[in-house]
């Protein structure tokens, strides 16, 4: 019974070394494009620069300074950093060296933030930074 088992663990094993196995690039999550049609352009340069936005997430608020700077705050957090906008993605550079590009789009009568994950977060209020 020992052998039979020695021989089939033996067997599996062997055909695992042979398998090809993916790239490692696999794991690392990949952007979900929105499915919804983002500004882009003038567009998002006119939605963005030299105003605040307030989100229905936390008393978040993000300002996009005209000069290139950006601030964000929340009830417990506030932190700095650059921004550049390219094409439909505003890419934020923070001071702690963190890095994220988000895109917006108008869904209906409602602007939303899309995250690189995905994730949509709405814009309540948009005001002069």
């Amino acid at each position: 019974m020992k052998r039979a088992i020695v021989a089939l663990l033996t067997v599996l094993l062997a055909g695992c070394q042979s398998m090809e196995l993916e790239a490692p690039e696999v794991a690392k999550p990949r952007p979900v494009a929105p499915s919804v049609p983002t500004l882009s352009g003038d567009a998002l340069q006119a939605f963005l620069v030299g105003k605040t936005l307030r989100y229905n997430l936390n008393g978040v608020a993000s300002t996009f300074f005209t000069d290139g700077r950006y601030g964000y705050r929340d009830y417990e957090v506030r932190d700095g950093g650059s921004y550049t906008i390219t094409g439909d993605e505003v890419c934020i550079t923070f001071e702690d060296g963190g890095r994220r590009c988000d895109q917006y789009a108008l869904i209906g009568s409602d602007y939303y933030r899309i995250e690189e994950g995905g994730r949509r977060t709405k814009v309540d209020r948009v005001g002069p930074a």
